[in-house]
């Protein structure tokens, strides 16, 4: 924070920050109409495996964020045991700080529909924290005298101090404050959003806990989007968080010293809409991997199963990549020789697509997992400007790391089909560099 600004506490008016909803009016429907949607397809099925890896997911990037790496593996096989899911585990590695975050996003998605209060607070982060062995309150907020602050060391070694949080004395009138404005569950689409957007900076300026705060926090978002979808659904919200990370802590940075939240708003309701229909296209992309492996798995060769497997377990992206002879090398250990027969054998038995002749030949899944995701890749027809022109039409604000992972070419190619929207005068961009989107124009 800079100058002599107060911080966010200890301004007048605190906690009742605003947001001026006019400003926000693209982005909340952009929103309103990605959780419509979500709702009816949701409500259609429901897939244990989807919701695994979502709250896997979920458990894995919530705590990267915090720069805490954790053995996903761990995370899922917690996971899965408790909702019958069958999983083999990779190995037999104990962190506890894997077990713990796993524990906490289970206790999330079985709290999603109970009212917000201290001690469900409290049941979260003894069920993050469990295990730890350092001498801090672990299920109870801080009650140290030193202030609570949040740093950033920089490059020459220096440390800024970014916040310091409300000293510990006056932690538990904050939170009653905080469970007062926040306890009721939203119901419309644009208030389930605003209830998200404005909660998390909310919480996190009280800081309540020594550790944990971001990670408890960010679960109050996820339950937020369960309320609004009305399903015990946990998303992976802390997946979308962590592409725009840097982002994200420099405009919690700036909340933190005003009560007007409209910019922060604005980054983060997109931030919640593309949530949303990720998880969509994750949960059809399961369901046609199993349709998948149902048609073909049957004929594939032991080292041509390893292989296809492999590339599932990297999900969406690990398709999108497709296969080469070279790649095929890497993967199975075999010649080129070898290599090249297991893939004509693929391709004859319409399990594999090949693209292109001789050394550059490239292979596809012949399935719906290279098929348009409705309602996100719609225009994988189309040329890469119309698709775009439309994905900006119907999310206003999008992101280019967004457009990126849902359009599935290279990162120059959106970012020249994007620049070249711009020149035409079709989108624009609106906002900073580092935190704006695009809209049509």
């Amino acid at each position: 924070m800079s100058g002599d600004m107060p911080y966010v506490w200890q301004q007048d008016g605190w906690p009742n920050a605003t947001v001026d909803r006019a400003a926000l009016r693209d982005e909340l429907a952009a929103f309103s109409a990605a959780l419509s949607s979500a709702r009816k397809f949701l409500k259609k099925t429901q897939d244990k495996e989807a919701v695994a890896r979502a709250l896997a997911q979920e458990a894995v990037k919530t705590s990267a964020i915090e720069g805490v790496n954790v053995d996903e593996s761990v995370v899922m096989s917690s996971i899965c045991k408790v909702l019958g899911v069958a999983y083999a585990p990779k190995g037999f590695t104990k962190d506890v700080r894997a077990e713990g975050v796993a524990q906490m996003v289970l206790a999330v998605r079985r709290d999603w529909n109970k009212p917000l209060t201290e001690s469900l607070l409290r049941r979260w982060h003894k069920a993050l924290l469990a295990g730890r062995e350092d001498k801090i309150a672990i299920g109870d907020f801080r009650s140290h005298a030193e202030p609570m602050r949040v740093i950033r060391r920089l490059a020459d070694g220096t440390v800024e101090i970014r916040y310091e949080a409300p000293p510990s004395e006056r932690v538990p009138k904050e939170i009653h404050a905080f469970l007062k404005m926040w306890k009721a569950p939203a119901e419309k689409p644009a208030d389930v959003a605003l209830k998200a957007a404005m909660l998390h900076p909310h919480f996190e300026s009280i800081h309540p806990f020594e550790d944990g705060n971001g990670r408890v926090g960010r679960a109050l978002v996820a339950k937020t989007l369960a309320e609004g979808l009305g399903l015990p659904l946990i998303l992976p919200v802390s997946t979308v968080i962590a592409r725009h990370r840097a982002a994200y802590y420099d405009e919690l940075n700036e909340a933190s010293s005003s009560l007007d939240w409209t910019n922060w708003a604005a980054f983060f309701i997109p931030v919640l809409t593309e949530t949303l229909d990720c998880f969509i296209a994750a949960v059809k992309f399961i369901a046609a991997k199993r349709e998948y492996l149902a048609k073909y798995e049957s004929v594939f060769s032991d080292r041509a199963k390893k292989v296809i497997l492999r590339m599932f377990e990297d999900g969406e992206e690990g398709v999108k990549s497709g296969l080469s002879a070279s790649k095929w090398v890497r993967m199975a250990k075999v010649s080129k020789p070898t290599a090249t027969r297991d893939l004509a054998e693929l391709v004859a038995v319409g399990a594999i697509v090949r693209e292109g002749e001789g050394p550059t030949s490239r292979y596809r899944l012949d399935s719906r997992l290279c098929e348009p995701i409705e309602g996100i890749n719609d225009g994988i027809n189309e040329g890469i400007n119309d698709w775009l022109l439309r994905l900006v039409a119907t999310h206003p604000g999008v992101r280019l790391p967004y457009l990126k992972s849902v359009v599935g070419k290279s990162t120059a190619t959106v970012e020249r089909a994007v620049a070249a929207l711009v020149a035409e005068g079709k989108i624009e961009h609106r906002g900073s560099k580092k935190t704006g989107g695009y809209w049509r124009m």
